[in-house]
């Protein structure tokens, strides 16, 4: 931690080195333990205080990454403008803010590199909301991925009308906004001192790849897709012959642990040749996604977001079209093959 109280209980945060130095022979304690800490002033860490042995609750002892991601983001605010109050700690809650923002309202930037359960995610969210406080989850290197990961999945949330992950590179000194739609995500790169760049990436569509998870995953009986096989097999159908059209347009959120090949195929096997409506598509997608896998989500923000896309899919492809404004009637029903073979056989625009 960088802050401790000195004799007088003064608040001091270590901000160097050399004032690490000057402060050595002093004596400071714990802001919220009590206990006596020590300065530790060595090359590769930034200088921190540390207790003398782990307060019980405390957890671990800081990383490296830890550390140097709460300095790199209170460095980052100060350059550019924002005064923010390095691990601050409020009693009423008990809980100390790696960063707390003077916004309005205020911002805690909470720094995580370690692992973070569900319910610790949605308590220490929730009682800075009671605070009166908005939270923005800063991710380390064990969750981070350009497409996405599914142990940061807990850890998105809404802002600007898109789902957003923040993450803090401190190898690189970089912290990266990702805003993903349905057909790819926007990065945006804040570094030191340089304006933020903004680039668009894609979503790459990789229907061999797809293919091949279906038939490992049957070949080694993996369970969820074993039931799904018999289901298809009681339709006369089997799943390393479904129609082509389900890998086309994929969602980015399924870099998330998102099981969206094997939801389409499902639904298919449910809805394909049934008029159905825009609420039957909605409760199946919303049914399938626990709301527990987003805590930071609206209720049915998940399902909702895949149950449109999922619609669009279907429109794009000219399979269904909207009739009297409320039902989706079939125009054509989509082609499975008797197995693998015939299905490669064919290109992949075959309907």
């Amino acid at each position: 931690m960088f802050v401790a109280l000195d004799k007088n209980n003064q608040r001091v945060t270590l901000t160097s080195h050399a004032q690490a130095a000057n402060l050595t022979h002093q004596t400071f304690h714990c802001p919220i333990c009590k206990q006596v800490v020590r300065i530790k002033n060595g090359t590769v860490m930034p200088a921190h205080f540390a207790h003398r042995s782990q307060p019980m609750g405390e957890g671990e002892p800081e990383s490296i990454e830890h550390l140097t991601g709460k300095w790199w983001l209170a460095s980052w605010l100060k350059q550019h403008g924002e005064q923010a109050t390095l691990e601050y700690y409020d009693a009423t809650i008990r809980q100390r803010a790696d960063l707390l923002v003077a916004s309005k309202p205020p911002r805690v930037l909470e720094f995580q590199a370690s692992p973070l359960s569900v319910p610790d995610l949605q308590k220490r969210t929730m009682m800075y909301h009671e605070r009166g406080w908005q939270v923005t989850w800063v991710l380390g290197h064990r969750y981070w991925h350009p497409e996405g990961k599914i142990q940061a999945r807990k850890f998105l949330s809404i802002e600007d009308h898109r789902l957003t992950l923040w993450h803090l590179q401190t190898t690189v000194g970089e912290l990266v906004r990702i805003q993903f739609e349905n057909e790819g995500r926007w990065l945006t790169r804040f570094q030191y001192d340089d304006p933020p760049t903004q680039t668009w990436q894609a979503e790459s569509t990789y229907p061999q790849r797809q293919i091949r998870q279906i038939a490992i995953s049957l070949q080694k009986r993996v369970q969820p897709w074993m039931t799904l096989q018999a289901a298809a097999y009681q339709q006369g159908r089997n799943l390393n012959g479904s129609p082509w059209f389900v890998h086309s347009r994929p969602h980015v959120l399924r870099h998330f642990g998102i099981p969206e090949l094997q939801l389409r195929l499902k639904w298919l096997l449910i809805f394909e040749g049934q008029p159905f409506t825009a609420t039957a598509n909605r409760q199946f997608w919303q049914a399938a996604l626990p709301n527990i896998w987003t805590p930071l989500l609206p209720a049915g923000t998940l399902g909702k977001m895949m149950a449109a896309h999922w619609l669009q899919v279907l429109l794009a492809e000219g399979f269904v079209v909207l009739e009297d404004g409320c039902r989706y009637q079939w125009q054509r029903l989509p082609v499975w093959f008797a197995d693998l073979e015939r299905k490669l056989a064919m290109k992949k625009d075959f309907a």
